[in-house]
C-alpha cells in the first residue's frame, strides 16, 4: 500500500501520546518534493521525494543514543533509520526549562544516522518565534534528531570549502578554523546529490588551534552536473559534513585527460582521446619527454624527474601536473 502526500502543507498532531506518526509494515508514505510535512513542531520539507516505510516518529525528552553535546528536552526519534533524506528540517521549541540552559543563539541541529551523531552548523535561528531551520541537507539518514549546544567544543569547525574547475578536473579546497581529535576527511562525489561515493581520503590535522588548509583534485568528473562534499571523521567515529558544492562540465573535447593528479607513484597516467603527440615540459619551457601516442590509456615513467610542477601538452591542450 502506498500513500502519497502532495499537498502544500500536511499537518499531523497527535498530542495524547509520544507517538506522532506510524507507517505500518507494507505501507509506504511518500512526501513529494516541496511538500511541507509537520508533526508537533517537527517540520520536514524535502527537496526530493522522501519515502517513509515501516516506521514511526515519536517525541521524547531524552536521546536513546549517547549524546555528543548538551541538548534540549525535545528529541524526535524514528523507530528505524529512514531512507536518505534531502531538504530542510525545522524544530520548534518552547522557552524555559525545555532549553536546559542552552542559549538560543547556540542551538544547532544534531542528527543521529543510526551510527553516529552529526551536527549541521548552517542554520536559521529565530529566538522570537522559537525555531531552528536547517536547509540544504543532502542524502542524510534520520534516526534521531534534536537541538544541541553549538558552543560545546566540537571536533572541527569548518571555515571554507570551494570547488573550482582546472581544465577538465575539479579542484577541491577547504579550510578548518580549528580541530580536536580529528582523524581524516573523505571526499564524496555524486551525480544527483542523493547517492554519494567516496573518491578519496586525506588525513586530518588531529589537534590544531589554527587554520588548516586541504586540497584534493578529482581527475575524472562526469560530463554534466557534479556534486561534492567533505565528510570529516574524528578518532571517536563522530563526524560532520561540509555543505555541498556543484560544478558543471561540458563534454571533454581536450586531446587528453590526466588520471590521478598529483602523481604519487612515479607513473603519470593519461587518457588520450585522439591520436596526438604528447610532450612534457618544465614550467620554464624545457622539453623533457615527447612521443606520438594513440587513443587509449598511456603510462609515462616520471621517476627520473624531481618533484615539482610540470606541463603536459598536446596540440592546443595544456595541463599542469604535480609530481610528488
Amino acid at each position: 500500500m502506498k500513500i502519497t502526500i502532495s499537498l502544500a502543507c500536511m499537518l499531523f498532531s497527535i498530542m495524547a501520546r509520544a507517538q506522532l506518526l506510524k507507517v505500518s509494515a507494507g505501507t509506504d508514505l511518500t512526501i513529494l518534493s516541496g511538500t511541507v510535512f509537520k508533526t508537533e513542531n517537527f517540520t520536514l520539507t524535502p527537496s526530493a521525494d522522501f519515502i517513509i516505510s515501516d516506521n514511526s516518529i515519536t517525541k521524547s525528552a531524552t536521546v536513546t543514543h549517547s549524546s555528543v553535546h548538551p541538548y534540549i528536552s525535545r528529541v524526535y526519534q524514528f523507530t528505524n533509520t529512514t531512507n536518505p533524506y534531502s531538504g530542510s528540517v525545522q524544530i520548534n521549541y518552547t522557552d524555559g526549562a525545555e532549553l536546559n540552559g542552552i542559549p538560543e543563539n547556540s542551538l544547532t541541529l544534531n542528527v543521529h544516522n543510526g551510527t553516529s551523531w552529526n551536527a549541521y552548523l548552517v542554520a536559521t535561528r529565530d529566538a522570537t518565534n522559537n525555531f531552528v531551520l536547517t536547509a540544504g541537507l543532502s542524502a542524510i539518514d534520520l534516526n534521531e534528531l534534536t537541538l544541541a549546544n553549538l558552543l560545546t567544543p566540537l571536533p572541527l569547525v569548518w571555515q571554507s570549502f570551494t570547488v573550482t574547475k582546472q581544465n577538465q578536473t575539479a579542484l577541491l579546497q577547504w579550510t578548518t578554523a580549528q580541530e580536536q581529535n580529528t582523524r581524516n576527511f573523505t571526499i564524496q562525489h555524486s551525480r544527483n546529490s542523493i547517492n554519494w561515493t567516496g573518491i578519496g581520503t586525506l588525513p586530518a590535522a588531529g589537534n590544531s588551534g589554527i587554520a588548516s588548509n586541504y586540497s584534493y583534485v578529482h581527475a575524472t568528473p562526469g560530463s554534466g552536473i557534479n556534486y561534492y562534499r567533505i565528510l570529516q571523521t574524528d578518532i571517536d567515529n563522530r563526524s560532520s559534513y561540509s555543505d555541498f558544492k556543484v560544478l558543471k562540465f561540458t563534454a571533454d573535447n581536450a586531446a587528453f585527460t590526466i588520471i590521478k593528479n598529483p602523481v604519487t607513484n612515479n607513473v603519470l597516467t593519461v587518457q588520450v582521446n585522439t591520436v596526438t603527440g604528447l610532450a612534457l615540459y618544465t614550467t620554464g619551457g624545457e622539453l623533457l619527454w615527447q612521443q606520438q601516442v594513440n587513443a587509449g590509456t598511456k603510462d609515462i615513467d616520471v621517476s627520473g624527474y624531481p618533484k615539482g610542477v610540470y606541463l603536459l601538452k598536446a596540440n592546443s591542450s595544456v595541463q599542469k601536473i604535480v609530481i610528488q
